[in-house]
């Protein structure tokens, strides 16, 4: 069985020069060259603040990550942010019913009013004539509807209504 070797470090670019990818190297570099024109160009007192500017936005640019990723692609992100349009959606807002219990309280009421014997012989009568038990003499066909439920996460869903 042949054996392969699986490439490390995968996610890190070269060290060209030095201890700097060639990205850094620019970046570096580039701050390096502005400041050295602003020395020929503008006074002493101006040409210092510019040249730490410079620096100081260059080693941003080249050494400073936000949550992983580089600074130059964070720009990048916020100025797409900013400029690109935005897409606003609607949802419709479903109201809300408030479930009547009442009719299941009196369904509970019957249970418990009912005897043992009673219960029995209802549950031997359905079985003798082959009759499924339902709730339907407690309940009509027009209450069998769906309604508006609120999950823990607020998500709103349509649901139907089962009295037990």
């Amino acid at each position: 069985m042949a054996t392969f070797q699986v490439p490390q470090f995968i996610e890190q670019k070269a060290k060209i020069i030095g201890p700097l990818t060639i990205e850094q190297f620019l970046y570096i570099a580039g701050a390096a060259i502005l400041s050295f024109f602003s020395f020929y160009i503008f006074n002493l007192l101006l040409s210092l603040l510019l040249t730490i500017l410079f620096v100081g936005t260059a080693a941003a640019l080249a050494f400073v990550k936000i949550n992983g990723q580089r600074m130059p692609t964070v720009i990048k992100s916020a100025f797409s942010y900013f400029w690109r349009p935005r897409t606003y959606t609607w949802q419709r807002e479903v109201a809300q019913t408030v479930l009547d219990t009442s009719k299941l309280e009196k369904l509970e009421e019957v249970r418990n009013k009912m005897s043992v014997q009673e219960k029995l012989k209802s549950i031997a009568l359905n079985v003798t004539t082959g009759k499924i038990f339902s709730a339907s003499k407690w309940r009509s066909e027009e209450e069998d509807r769906y309604q508006v439920i609120t999950q823990l996460t607020g998500e709103r869903k349509m649901a139907k209504r089962v009295d037990y």
